[in-house]
């Protein structure tokens, strides 16, 4: 590697590093309040579930078009506009409780998420040559960090002051993160790419390619099987487990905690025995979660799947990211991120309310154990593709 682009990419990997920091204190806020505030105002968990669907739709329809503007504008713009988009998210949870804008506040949400991890991936893996598991850890494990402190202490508070005052506050400190990643991240050198038309990059953005099939229909199915269950969870442990919020809060900090504090383990793992297997072990460590969310369904050992859902995020973060960047070529990385997060993210709009659906009408565990039998399925897609390779 250059000193040029040594420089540049030990710049960026700190940018990413803060603004993982701040970000994951709003992002924390959100995914522990937001389903407790729901519950608050007196809505069922179906109705989480359905917020979740409905917010996903406009965002995954300009996915597409994210992927390309990624790679024809650059990296860091989107990704600061994923920054603003949590901000927006959280100032507007902080004034209303009127439906239309808690969708409008999650669909915020959710677009920093979709958006935000194509560009921030595509702008690392641009800066770096060799170990990017290791470098993906080393930009993730300050949001888990974050995420581990954060959610206890916001639960706490909420049960104190209310929601409205911990969702504006955290907007603040999710802007200064913002700024500090504009003004410090380095956007990195790029090979020119030919001029080609809109229409034909759209297109393109939608055309699975051939020998990428399986791992396509993998990422499709992950997601929808974490989906029919995780948006969930923290309204399961309020509603159906009689939990308070600062236990809530405790629990999604022991999940990060676990997170953070494999993550740079998990990131030479991913090196070391490549992205398949880590995903395979991580998609293992989800059929774990949820079998224990069913089997002990008590607050007083809530601890163990959230130790085991910290687990398999450690693994996947970095076994999905360098996954896609060694598949992709550099110009079209942008798209190649945001292609993956399109499909898996699209078919799996319904999920979350087919998840708070049977939960509430069927049996609790429903949710749980078709999660099982499609993340068992998606280990078998997987490993033969692997197998199939060598």
């Amino acid at each position: 590697m250059s000193t040029l682009k040594a420089s540049v990419a030990q710049r960026n990997i700190v940018a990413l590093a803060v603004f993982a920091f701040f970000r994951g204190t709003g992002v924390s806020i959100f995914m522990t309040l937001f389903p407790l505030y729901m519950v608050d105002l007196g809505y069922q968990v179906a109705d989480v579930g359905t917020i979740a669907t409905l917010s996903s739709i406009p965002c995954i329809a300009l996915l597409p078009l994210i992927g390309i503007l990624i790679d024809w504008i650059g990296r860091k713009p989107i990704a600061t506009l994923t920054g603003l988009t949590m901000i927006v998210a959280l100032l507007t949870l902080s004034f209303t409780s009127f439906y239309p804008l808690l969708v409008l506040a999650y669909a915020f949400y959710f677009f920093s998420f979709i958006a935000g991890q194509p560009s921030r991936s595509a702008l690392l893996a641009d800066s770096i040559d060799e170990q990017l598991g290791t470098a993906f850890t080393k930009t993730f494990i300050p949001f888990h960090i974050a995420r581990t402190i954060v959610p206890f202490f916001a639960g706490y508070l909420a049960e104190i002051y209310g929601y409205g005052p911990i969702f504006l506050y955290s907007s603040f400190f999710v802007a200064a993160g913002t700024s500090f990643f504009a003004f410090y991240s380095v956007e990195p050198a790029r090979r020119k790419r030919e001029k080609i038309s809109l229409m034909k990059e759209l297109k393109e953005s939608l055309i699975l390619e051939r020998n990428l099939l399986r791992v396509y229909l993998f990422a499709i199915i992950d997601r929808f099987a974490w989906q029919l269950w995780f948006p969930l969870l923290n309204a399961h442990f309020k509603k159906g487990l009689e939990m308070s919020d600062s236990e809530v809060g405790f629990l999604s900090s022991v999940m990060s905690g676990t997170l953070f504090t494999t993550a740079l383990f998990s990131g030479k793992i991913v090196d070391r025995i490549g992205s398949i297997k880590s995903l395979c072990i991580s998609e293992s460590l989800g059929i774990l979660t949820a079998l224990s969310l069913i089997v002990i369904p008590s607050k007083f050992f809530a601890v163990i799947p959230q130790i085991l859902v910290g687990l398999s995020f450690s693994l996947w973060i970095p076994a999905y990211n360098v996954m896609i960047a060694n598949y992709s070529s550099q110009e079209k990385r942008g798209k190649a991120y945001s292609k993956m997060n399109v499909f898996r993210t699209a078919i799996s709009i319904p999920a979350p309310q087919i998840g708070g659906y049977f939960y509430d009408a069927v049996w609790f565990a429903t949710p749980f154990l078709l999660s099982i039998v499609l993340m068992v399925t998606n280990i078998s897609i997987i490993w033969y593709r692997k197998r199939r390779k060598s």
